[in-house]
């Protein structure tokens, strides 16, 4: 059985899902090079056959999508899934409670899901333009934005894009939770014209108040996991919706939750992630099937030909360059689905340069005070990081603290790395790489980057690769595939 989906917002995306399993996921900024955007006739031509196609519609229940993909690529039989987001689906509200034509938005959602397709809904937040604080029944209408819309409006309120809230937690660890953040201090006559009411002109009162807001969202969002655990005993936690791209925030729930309680992150939560959860959803209603299959990994854009003339070379030639402080990007088939670069589109640089990180930000024309993650080989992980109780971290979803002063170039100002931990099944020809690296060095991890420039949008394609290695201080670009070296 073949299904095919689209989200069409921002973020949109095409799905191929074939007898439940994901064939093909294609983000459509990859394409076309515009960061965040909608599907486009570009795009369309470049999923091919759109016969059949279903689309989510924003008037649709967005979150049920968000929750269903988490919870089918978690292993689950049962779960709570949470889902926090900046604004989901529009919601029209009805008399008695509110006045006629009242508008509001989802905001966060808890959900318990079992096989096939039972769906609860045990809580929702709907935010609404205008001052509101009402429980009724699983419901709480309210005038307090969600975590994940603060942080976008407090962007656009410094000057900053609304889909720049990485910079924001980047900033966050520079600064003090010196602010009373008040959520009155957040308004408007609808939910896309919220501004900030305070002004922050200057560099570290931007921190301070990032740090602050930082806080306060992170100890909300543990506060309802908690207190949806408590209420329905189940000890199966998924999450998703793009505030859980925030490393800090995951770390924290991790810490302060029950250690009996099993966790899943949705690595593709964001919207780009929305068409594979309707996918599912359509084909666990369709065939009533309870086969659960989880994640295996997240590799799935277009397979690609890899046909360029270049050095042959070994992981142990290309090992060694890194080792030498040159900068080499990789690229295999199958592009990332999620923002995280995890090794088919990745920049690498050696993690024991004191200057590295700035180095490698200046490189991409990013912003100084922006972190750079790293990928360790899954059995040293537990002697270079403090991993929280986390078994592992495939997906780079948790800034842990480094334990070690040898790598400083990914080692965050609050003494933090995003970690990506790496098995051999996950990704052969990238784990050979970095045993490589480390029989050279004695250090099992890479400084790991997205391989793209400050502008462009991850690279899809051999000549997107290409174009970036022409335009760009990069060194070396490496196929390992077909073990060349441009």
């Amino acid at each position: 059985m073949i299904i095919k989906t689209a989200s069409n917002y921002h973020d949109g995306s095409f799905c191929l899902l074939k007898n439940g399993k994901v064939e093909e996921h294609i983000i459509a900024e990859r394409v076309n090079h515009t960061k965040h955007s909608a599907i486009c006739d570009e795009v369309i031509k470049y999923f091919g056959d759109t016969t059949d196609l279903k689309y989510c519609k924003l008037e649709e229940t967005h979150h049920i999508f968000h929750a269903a993909h988490s919870f089918y690529d978690s292993g689950f039989r049962k779960a709570i899934c949470v889902v926090v987001d900046g604004m989901g689906s529009n919601l029209t509200l009805t008399p008695p409670l509110f006045n006629e034509g009242s508008q509001g938005r989802e905001s966060i959602s808890v959900y318990q899901i079992e096989y096939p397709c039972k769906i609860e809904l045990l809580y929702s937040e709907i935010v609404v333009p205008f001052k509101c604080n009402i429980d009724y029944q699983q419901y709480k209408f309210t005038s307090t934005c969600s975590p994940a819309l603060m942080f976008q409006k407090t962007c656009e309120s410094i000057g900053m894009n609304w889909y720049d809230a990485g910079k924001l937690m980047a900033m966050a660890s520079y600064g003090k939770d010196v602010v009373d953040i008040k959520d009155e201090w957040f308004y408007g006559n609808d939910l896309r014209t919220i501004k900030l009411n305070k002004k922050l002109e200057i560099f570290q009162d931007q921190c301070d108040f990032a740090k602050s807001l930082q806080v306060k969202s992170q100890e909300r969002v543990k506060d309802i996991i908690l207190k949806m655990v408590e209420k329905t005993g189940c000890k199966n936690v998924c999450m998703s919706g793009g505030y859980f791209l925030n490393c800090v925030s995951n770390t924290f729930v991790q810490r302060h939750l029950p250690k009996d309680v099993n966790t899943f992150i949705e690595p593709i939560c964001g919207d780009d992630g929305v068409s594979i959860g309707l996918a599912k959803l359509i084909w666990y209603e369709t065939t009533q099937s309870k086969k659960i299959m989880p994640l295996e990994n997240n590799y799935l854009g277009r397979k690609q030909k890899i046909d360029v003339q270049g050095k042959k070379v070994t992981p142990r030639e290309v090992a060694q360059l890194l080792s030498e402080g040159k900068v080499v990007g990789i690229f295999q088939s199958r592009s990332e689905s999620g923002p995280r670069a995890l090794g088919n589109r990745s920049l690498l640089y050696d993690p024991r340069d004191p200057n590295g990180r700035d180095k490698i930000n200046k490189l991409k024309g990013r912003e100084d005070y922006r972190p750079l993650a790293a990928t360790v080989l899954f059995e040293h992980a537990h002697k270079w990081f403090d991993m929280c109780e986390l078994k592992e971290s495939p997906y780079m979803l948790y800034a842990l603290d480094v334990l070690s002063d040898n790598v400083p170039a990914i080692n965050h100002v609050d003494g933090t790395c995003r970690v990506q931990t790496l098995k051999k099944k996950f990704n052969r020809h990238y784990h050979n790489l970095i045993k490589e690296f480390y029989k050279i060095t004695g250090i099992p991890m890479l400084l790991n980057t997205s391989l793209n420039i400050a502008g462009d949008t991850i690279v899809e394609t051999v000549d997107d690769a290409i174009n970036t290695l022409n335009n760009s201080e990069m060194d070396y670009l490496y196929f390992p595939e077909t073990s060349t070296l441009l």
